[in-house]
Order: C-alpha cells, then sequence, then structure tokens
C-alpha cells in the first residue's frame, strides 16, 4: 500500500496532515495526564486522614494494651480504647474508600480527555490514508490501458475546475468523446497528478 504521493506537493501535505495528527495525540496524552492529576490531587486529603486514622487506632490499641494490665481499671479502659480504635479504623477504611474513588474517577478521566481526541483524530487519519491509497491503486492500474485512460479522463471531467479543463483543449468534453488520444491521455494525466501520482508516460494500448 503506498504511503505518500509521489509528486512533492501532495506528498507535503500528507506529511503535514500526519504530524498535525501527532502533535494532537501528544497533547491528548498530555492533557489526560494534567486531568488525572488534578482530580488525583482531591484523594490526598483523605489519603492523609486515613493514614492518620490508622495510626490512631494503632496507637489506640497498643496503649490499650498497656492499660489493660493495670489492676482495677485495667480491663475498663482496654475496653474503651479498643472500641475508640475500631471507630477510628472504621474512619480509616472509609477515608481510604473515598481515596480510591477519587483515584478511579482520576484515571476514567484521564483516559477519556486522552483517548477520545485520539481516537477522533487517528482514526478520522486513517480513513482518508486508506481511502487515498485505494483511489492511488486503482489509478495505478486504469491508467495502463486506454480504456482505463479514458475512465480516469471522464473523471477528470467530472471533478477538476473547468478553468484547467480549458487550458488542456477548447472543448475537452467534446474531444473526449471523440477519443482524441493526446486530450484523453492529458486529461488522465491531470487526474493522476490530482492523487499525487507520477505521470504514467506509456500505456499499454
Amino acid at each position: 500500500m503506498p504511503l505518500y504521493a509521489d509528486l512533492p506537493a501532495r506528498r507535503t501535505r500528507q506529511v503535514l496532515a500526519d504530524a498535525g495528527c501527532l502533535l494532537v495525540v501528544v497533547a491528548a496524552v498530555a492533557a489526560g495526564r494534567v486531568v488525572h492529576a488534578a482530580v488525583a490531587g482531591v484523594a490526598e486529603p483523605a489519603r492523609r486522614f486515613a493514614d492518620g486514622s490508622t495510626d490512631l487506632a494503632e496507637g489506640l490499641r497498643s496503649t490499650g494494651g498497656s492499660l489493660g494490665r493495670a489492676p482495677l481499671v485495667g480491663d475498663e479502659v482496654a475496653g474503651l480504647l479498643g472500641r475508640s480504635a475500631d471507630s477510628a479504623a472504621s474512619l480509616a477504611r472509609a477515608a481510604g474508600e473515598q481515596r480510591d474513588a477519587v483515584l478511579h474517577l482520576a484515571t476514567v478521566l484521564g483516559l477519556l480527555t486522552a483517548l477520545l481526541p485520539v481516537v477522533l483524530v487517528v482514526g478520522v487519519r486513517v480513513v482518508q490514508r486508506s481511502r487515498w491509497a485505494a483511489r492511488t491503486r486503482d489509478a495505478h492500474r486504469l491508467a495502463q490501458t486506454a480504456a482505463g485512460e479514458r475512465v480516469l479522463a471522464l473523471r477528470a471531467l467530472q471533478r477538476r475546475p473547468g478553468r484547467v479543463l480549458l487550458d488542456l483543449a477548447p472543448d475537452p468534453a467534446t474531444a473526449w468523446l471523440a477519443g482524441e488520444p493526446a486530450v484523453v491521455r492529458s486529461l488522465a494525466d491531470l487526474e493522476l497528478a490530482a492523487l499525487g501520482v507520477r505521470r504514467v508516460t506509456a500505456a499499454r494500448r
């Protein structure tokens, strides 16, 4: 499959379009990273709270274990501290779940921000290049026969600007109908040039 046109002007436009597509991809990925970082930053307070609550629960349990050996009130104090530690642990779990939810949202939003433009732009560009490659292969095949050249010439009559056609012949449509070789060849070459294909110098008759 041809990747780029033979003629410099068309090839330059294709290269610039591909470069623009690449820039959009890079920009989209960078934007996705920025969005992810911004949303993930919201989870930082929840993370700090979860870590603090976890440390508090561990400290209360440790203290309760130490005081539990004290006479008379040891069991009572240990039970109170144990319940407080359980409450702190519950708060830590809730904060951790909130943190995880925010981080998941950050990942989803970051991916959407990056992928949507990439899929759209790259998809459109792939379709454009595939269609061009198919038309180019078809034009190369048609240019190999006299009948194919007449088809290319007819396409030129249908697609190219009138001023360009009149530069080839005073009445290009009549000349095409009459099968004038020089005009048919010029019209076919005009259609090839529009695709960026090099001029066919010899076709099989």
